[in-house]
């Protein structure tokens, strides 16, 4: 049997550090940087007409790659952050079952909650 063991600090810690490092992307990648590039490829004449078209070709296949990344790093970070809440919310309703079982079993002598969930004193 795995045994877990969850850090909600350490978690948010590490969650609020992915924060600014996505926002970095998406300050480097901007839809203005691209045009950027769109309008430094249009000075060129007949012989380099074919350039603007393949560049602009690629980016928008990366544009459409970087906000896929943007994405899945944000569903990351609200995944985790939710798995983390529900592990915890599952570990104090275990622990509170637990608790009141104890108290009857300690009032009854009936320890087959105990026995049925493979928990032995």
């Amino acid at each position: 049997m795995s045994k877990w063991k969850i850090d909600p600090a350490g978690v948010q810690t590490v969650l609020d550090n992915v924060k600014p490092d996505k926002e970095s992307l998406e300050k480097a990648l901007t839809e203005e940087k691209f045009q950027g590039v769109y309008d430094g490829l249009d000075w060129g004449s007949i012989i380099t007409d074919a350039v603007p078209t393949a560049v602009s070709n690629v980016l928008n296949d990366q544009g459409t790659n970087l906000k896929n990344i943007s994405n899945r790093i944000n569903a990351g970070v609200i995944g985790v952050a939710n798995a983390t809440i529900a592990y915890n919310n599952g570990q104090e309703e275990m622990v509170g079952n637990f608790q009141t079982n104890m108290v009857s079993s300690a009032e009854d002598g009936d320890f087959s909650y105990f026995e049925e969930h493979g928990y032995k004193g």
